[in-house]
């Protein structure tokens, strides 16, 4: 029995961590559940990578964009609870489709350039980032990036949903034991470099954390969990103090995209920034 599936179900709660599914399924998917038709040009053309943002309808200048970013082993259908949700009237939403067996710099390169073609295009001057586990540590770098050039590509709110801040400890096991691991276990290893990259402070953009929590043992850890990512990587010191607000649930690690509670609080909050980013960000109000 090979080591490799075995750390990627441990991973991830699921026997898909470097397979996911291939974009088109992926977006159909996503359109017939959101009942958007396919859209030819409702997107970015893919980067060599296979990356790519697709927009689930047309662009619509007077609402604002949503991007969505999956984490490692997912697609863009890990949203659909999300997606049903969404506000359509003050927001339209973007999905990130990327191939999870990137480096995360690379991943946050990708996300970058497929931006800034969209911004291109559209001239967009907002944008909220919506992500999911992995995909908040790629989310976060991209923005570091963008940011340490003053180039934020109109995002002005950064969202995350049980995100690994200070890694996994069964990645930090493959990466040292399976021969030519996946690229992004070395970049989730505890002490990697990566991670302590993401600590650059983000002025400027608020970033809203949300994180899970389970009740009950986890083959994975004795610590608290949310069954795949303990507590102490979720929510670190460094977190609770750049992090605008954050927000616990009791959840696991996929299902807090469909909380009832978690949907409440990320609509909530969706409206409450749609308020600022439309008075020009001058006044905040209280978040309740």
């Amino acid at each position: 029995m090979r080591m490799a599936p075995i750390l990627a179900s441990l991973l991830t709660g699921s026997a898909v961590l470097l397979s996911g599914c291939s974009l088109a399924p992926c977006i159909d998917a996503v359109r017939e559940a959101t009942g958007t038709a396919p859209l030819p040009s409702g997107g970015t053309a893919p980067l060599p990578s296979g990356a790519r943002i697709d927009l689930l309808e047309p662009y619509d200048a007077g609402r604002i964009p949503v991007l969505f970013v999956h984490g490692i082993g997912g697609s863009p259908r890990d949203f659909q609870a999300m997606l049903d949700a969404l506000d359509r009237e003050r927001f339209q939403a973007w999905v990130l489709q990327y191939p999870t067996d990137l480096r995360l710099q690379a991943a946050a390169r990708d996300m970058r350039r497929l931006l800034a073609g969209l911004q291109q295009d559209h001239r967009f001057t907002s944008l909220i980032i919506v992500a999911h586990s992995m995909g908040g540590l790629v989310s976060r770098r991209f923005l570091i990036d963008a940011l340490d050039e003053e180039d934020p590509g109109g995002a002005r709110v950064l969202i995350t949903f049980s995100s690994p801040w200070s890694g996994n400890a069964w990645a930090g096991v493959g990466a040292r034991l399976v021969p030519d691991p996946p690229r992004p276990w070395i970049d989730l290893a505890p002490d990697s470099a990566f991670l302590g990259s993401l600590r650059d402070p983000l002025p400027r953009v608020p970033h809203y954390v949300f994180f899970g929590y389970r009740r009950g043992p986890s083959l994975l850890t004795s610590l608290s969990s949310d069954g795949a990512i303990t507590l102490e990587s979720q929510i670190p010191e460094w977190i609770q103090q750049q992090a605008e607000r954050y927000w616990g649930f009791d959840a696991d690690h996929a299902g807090i995209l469909s909380s009832g509670p978690a949907l409440g609080r990320l609509n909530a909050l969706l409206a409450h920034e749609a308020g600022r980013i439309r008075s020009g960000g001058s006044a905040k109000a209280p978040l309740r």
